[in-house]
């Protein structure tokens, strides 16, 4: 009767408490500011995960819905979607064309180094565009 209720306890807490653990971050520009819109993407051979950009520049990654955090391991990541519209209609990228690809936007997580923490500066865009 002892081995059924430690086997209760432990099926207990594994099933509430071993969910992937939560990421979360900012993404900055260089001086400081927050950037205001679009969505930081996480990605590895295995497994993807997702954060839209809060008005503050923060951000809490997922994979298939809000809370479910991010599968432990070594990510590389961009940033999408970050563009205004201009009364015209057409849209501009609100960052630099590198940060829009994971082969070249410089941006990593690693769970057992950054341990659910990413902060991201980037270079802003020069003010001509």
């Amino acid at each position: 009767m002892r081995t059924i209720a430690i086997f209760a306890l432990l099926t207990t807490f594994v099933l509430s408490g071993c969910g992937d653990p939560s990421v979360s971050g900012t993404v900055r520009f260089s001086d400081g500011t927050p950037l205001r819109g679009g969505m930081v993407v996480l990605q590895n051979e295995t497994s993807q995960g997702i954060g839209e950009l809060r008005h503050d520049g923060t951000f809490t990654i997922y994979q298939y819905k809000s809370g479910d955090g991010l599968k432990q391991g070594k990510y590389r990541g961009c940033i999408i979607a970050a563009v205004v519209v201009d009364d015209q209609g057409q849209t501009r990228s609100l960052v630099p064309d590198k940060y829009t690809d994971a082969a070249t936007s410089g941006i990593e997580y690693d769970s057992d180094r950054d341990r659910g923490k990413l902060e991201i500066v980037i270079d802003s865009l020069p003010s001509d565009r």
